[in-house]
């Protein structure tokens, strides 16, 4: 089961998408300079289809999905993509530094996908020297497109 903790209309996270980010807890990842641990316990409210149905009609407007987390159920994070993909792009913030091979199923349902433990002596995906990479999936099957250079540039604008 998954469970989120909290949940938020953020601009940033995506490239050009008003997305509504949940952040999931029971997070197995757990590195070392992570600025949420209360994120390592598992706690909050479940979240299945009705739920994350009920997050979405309630926040009108927004244009993505992400879903921050879940390595530990990604099978429970697939359903959830399948059925958001239906209605609105998706995207996965996911800490793991490489995606198991018998979960390369989820990326037909993600428009986006980031990758990788958060390391702070490399920084976050703002960081030119970053471990994490954020792909562009624009056709299931096809090869990634990775736009981490991207995000490095949007940070760059907005620091102005």
């Amino acid at each position: 089961m998954l469970k989120y903790v909290n949940y938020d209309v953020v601009f940033q996270e995506i490239p050009e998408e008003m997305s509504l980010a949940v952040w999931l807890s029971g997070c197995i990842v757990r590195c070392p300079a992570c600025n949420q641990r209360y994120l390592w316990e598992d706690k909050g409210t479940p979240l299945d289809v009705e739920t994350l149905c009920g997050l979405l009609n309630n926040n009108q407007g927004v244009t993505c999905c992400l879903l921050m987390g879940g390595e530990h159920n990604i099978d429970a994070l697939t359903e959830l993509f399948m059925y958001a993909h239906k209605r609105i792009k998706t995207a996965w913030y996911c800490g793991l530094d490489r995606l198991p091979k018998q979960h390369q199923g989820i990326l037909q349902y993600l428009d986006w996908y980031k990758e990788g433990h958060f390391d702070i002596e490399l920084g976050g995906l703002d960081s030119p020297t970053t471990n994490q990479r954020l792909y562009h999936i624009t056709h299931p099957g096809e090869k990634l497109w990775d736009c981490t250079k991207l995000m490095q540039r949007n940070h760059e604008t907005s620091k102005i």
